[in-house]
């Protein structure tokens, strides 16, 4: 079977797909992709002053013009018009013939799996999200994989801010809040509510926290025992200075997500593509950047340099897995009379 998987659909406006992009998809069994954005509700209202995507009314149709099967809806702007957002884009995804997987009613319809043509979607998204944006057993939200930092430092560093710390009363104002139940207890040093660690040389730790991956893995695991083929999506704002970087907690996320069986990790959230790595025997594509990218910051990325317009597809068939580079859509680009959306 051929399997075909994008990276972020952003679309604010109509569109028409290109002819390589139906020749890509031409034959497969399963396309899919990760609906950046949110079918807004009536009466809603934006829930942060930052960008917010809701999307074209003919959006949905659009994607399923292209032949996409599957959407991953664990991102940061599902939840762009509150709880009513994830609920709304879930149902109307569902409407128009999709499997979903990322969001839900409660946690655990957002931690399964999406079904389709024996091709299973588990999705997720690491943040940073608000409380209220993560589904619980009685909340509606996204599905998380909670990223935890740790900053480890030279014993003299610690001692050094410790003693800030103390001089300020952050560390006394800590303890107090943990006593009481309002935040967490925290266990060795840390600085305004980082945790630090001991290390001969300073560097960034960021853990998956061990209860989310622990659902993701038994996701994929359940998946796997009813479909042919089990795919995997992270959505992640957790970017290393050069966005087409794959970080580290990536790569050990993987391992553990090939060892409960996926066939494979698609990952998205920076805009631009990355290369095609393999992780455990198991293909993972740690950024397919965009397939459609109505954004309003196209003059700011020219400025930079940055090449957003470059996204990539991760192709499996009987040859295996590939990457092939895509131009995305952007806000520019002519619909034409037979624009899908």
């Amino acid at each position: 079977m051929k399997i075909v998987a994008f990276g972020q659909a952003l679309i604010r406006h109509r569109v028409r797909w290109p002819e390589e992009l139906r020749d890509l998809v031409a034959g497969a069994g399963a396309v899919i992709c990760n609906f950046e954005g949110c079918i807004r509700p009536a009466g809603s209202w934006p829930m942060k002053t930052g960008t917010v995507h809701p999307a074209h009314p003919q959006a949905l149709a659009a994607l399923r013009a292209l032949g996409v099967t599957h959407l991953a809806l664990a991102n940061n702007h599902l939840w762009d018009f509150g709880p009513e957002s994830v609920l709304a884009t879930r149902r109307a995804a569902l409407a128009a013939g999709f499997a979903v997987a990322g969001a839900g009613a409660d946690l655990a319809e957002a931690a399964a799996a999406g079904h389709r043509g024996g091709v299973a979607l588990v999705a997720a998204d690491t943040g940073p999200t608000p409380d209220w944006a993560i589904a619980r057993p009685d909340h509606p939200g996204i599905n998380p994989l909670r990223l935890r930092l740790c900053l480890r430092l030279p014993a003299a560093d610690i001692a050094r801010l410790t003693a800030i710390s103390v001089q300020t009363g952050a560390e006394a104002l800590a303890r107090r809040r943990q006593a009481v139940g309002y935040d967490a207890p925290v266990e060795g040093a840390s600085f305004y509510g980082l945790h630090l660690a001991e290390a001969a040389a300073v560097a960034e730790d960021w853990q998956a926290d061990p209860e989310d991956l622990h659902r993701l893995t038994a996701a994929v695991a359940a998946a796997r025992a009813g479909a042919d083929r089990v795919l995997v999506s992270l959505h992640y704002h957790h970017w290393r200075s050069d966005w087409r970087e794959s970080p580290s907690w990536l790569r050990a996320a993987a391992a553990a997500i090939a060892a409960a069986g996926a066939d494979a990790l698609f990952a998205h959230g920076p805009p631009v593509a990355s290369d095609l790595a393999l992780v455990g025997g198991m293909p993972v594509a740690p950024g397919l950047g965009n397939l459609v990218f109505h954004t309003a910051r196209s003059a700011l990325y020219a400025r930079q340099g940055i090449d957003v317009w470059t996204g990539a597809a991760l192709v499996l068939d009987r040859a295996g897995a590939r990457q092939e580079r895509v131009r995305a859509l952007g806000p520019d680009d002519d619909p034409g009379p037979g624009g899908q959306a």
